[in-house]
C-alpha cells in the first residue's frame, strides 16, 4: 500500500474514532453532571447502555453477514454478535425493572435469574469468539514475532488482568452459597470478571497483530478491538482506581463506569471497519471515469 493510499485510509478512519471519543464523552459528561441525583444517574447509564450496546449489535452482524457460511471469521464474528445481543438482553432486563419498579433494587428482582443466565451466555459467547480471533493470525500465517516489546506488553496485560480481577474473584467466591440472591449475584459477577480477564488477556495479541498490518485496512479491525479490550481494563479497575484519582471515590468510580461505552461502541466499530474492508475498492482513476459516465 502506497504513503498515499495509507494518508486516505488514515483519514477516513479518523471521524469514526471521533465519533467514538464524542459518545464517550457525552456519556461522561452526563454523568458527571448527575452525580449527586442517583435516579438522574441511573437513567444516564440506562440510556448509554441501550445506545451503545445496540451499535455493537449492529456492528458485529455486518461483519458477520459479510462471510459466507462455514468461513473461520464467520464463527469470530457470529459469537461476538451473540454475546452483544445477549448483553442487550442484559441491559433491557434492568432497563424495564429501573422503569416499571424504579424504588426496587435489581437485586431483589424476581428477574434476576434470567439475568444471571443470560450474562453467563454473553460472557461464555464473546470469550469464544475473542479466542478464535485472536486465533487468527494462526489460521492466516501472521504469526507475530516474539520481542522485548511485544513480551513486555504480554507480561503488562497479564499482571493487568491478574490485579483486577483476583481481587473479585476472591469476594464474590465467599459469596456463593450464602444465600439465593447473593449466589447469583456473585455468578453474574464471576462470569463478567472472567471473561474481562481474558480480554484483557488477548490485548497484547490483539494489538500485536493490529501493528503487524499497520498501513493496511484491517489494521484498523484489530486496533478498534485492542483499545476496545483496554476499556474493559480500566471499567474493571474502576473500584480500586476510584480512591486514586482527585475527588470523591465514588463518584470517581461512576466516571469510570462510563468507559463501558467505549468498550461496546469500537467492538461495533471493529465489525463495521471489518465489513467495510471486505468492501470492493475503486481506484482514484476509476471512480472519477465512473463520476463521470454517471
Amino acid at each position: 500500500m502506497s504513503t498515499q493510499s495509507t494518508g486516505r485510509a488514515a483519514g477516513s478512519i479518523v471521524p469514526w474514532f471521533g465519533a467514538v471519543l464524542v459518545l464517550q464523552l457525552a456519556h461522561a459528561f452526563a454523568a458527571a453532571s448527575a452525580l449527586d441525583a442517583p435516579r438522574s444517574l441511573s437513567l444516564v447509564h440506562d440510556v448509554a447502555g441501550w445506545g451503545s450496546g445496540v451499535l455493537a449489535v449492529l456492528g458485529t452482524l455486518a461483519a458477520a453477514r459479510s462471510f459466507a457460511q462455514g468461513d473461520y471469521l464467520r464463527k469470530v464474528w457470529g459469537g461476538l454478535a451473540a454475546g452483544a445481543l445477549l448483553s442487550l438482553v442484559s441491559t433491557a432486563l434492568r432497563s424495564y425493572w429501573l422503569h416499571a419498579v424504579p424504588d426496587v433494587p435489581f437485586t431483589q428482582s424476581p428477574l434476576l435469574p434470567v439475568r444471571m443466565l443470560v450474562v453467563v451466555l454473553a460472557n461464555v459467547s464473546t470469550t469464544y469468539a475473542l479466542i478464535l480471533l485472536a486465533m487468527t493470525y494462526r489460521q492466516s500465517g501472521l504469526q507475530p514475532p516474539s520481542s522485548v516489546r511485544s513480551n513486555a506488553l504480554w507480561v503488562g496485560t497479564a499482571v493487568a488482568a491478574l490485579a483486577v480481577g483476583v481481587p473479585v474473584l476472591a469476594t464474590e467466591v465467599r459469596h456463593l452459597g450464602t444465600d439465593a440472591i447473593s449466589t447469583m449475584s456473585a455468578v453474574i459477577s464471576l462470569a463478567s470478571t472472567l471473561a474481562d480477564m481474558t480480554t484483557i488477556l488477548l490485548v497484547a495479541p490483539i494489538l500485536g497483530v493490529a501493528y503487524m498490518l499497520r498501513g493496511g485496512r484491517l489494521a484498523w479491525v484489530w486496533w478498534a478491538m485492542g483499545v476496545s479490550g483496554a476499556m474493559w481494563l480500566f471499567y474493571d479497575a474502576r473500584v480500586w482506581l476510584g480512591p486514586l484519582l482527585p475527588g470523591d471515590a465514588a463518584q470517581n468510580a461512576e466516571l469510570l463506569r462510563t468507559l463501558r461505552t467505549s468498550g461496546l461502541v469500537l467492538l461495533g466499530l471493529a465489525g463495521w471497519l471489518q465489513r467495510t474492508a471486505l468492501a470492493p475498492q475503486q481506484s482514484p482513476v476509476a471512480a472519477q471515469t465512473h463520476a463521470g459516465v454517471s
